[in-house]
């Protein structure tokens, strides 16, 4: 795994209609990349967001 990669790959995620497994799973990948990972608390305010609207799983 290339934090590099992950990044692009999380852009690109949260531009998109990704589904909450996705989302997290990016989440996590990027945590395990970089603990203290900016982009990784994104991901989690949009899966909060998403959870919060009664969104898909």
């Amino acid at each position: 795994m290339d934090f590099t990669e992950e990044t692009t790959k999380a852009a690109n995620i949260l531009m998109s209609e990704a589904t909450l497994d996705e989302l997290r799973e990016l989440a996590q990948d990027l945590r395990a990349l970089a603990p203290d990972s900016a982009l990784a608390d994104l991901v989690e305010v949009k899966i909060e967001q998403i959870s919060a609207e009664g969104g898909q799983d």
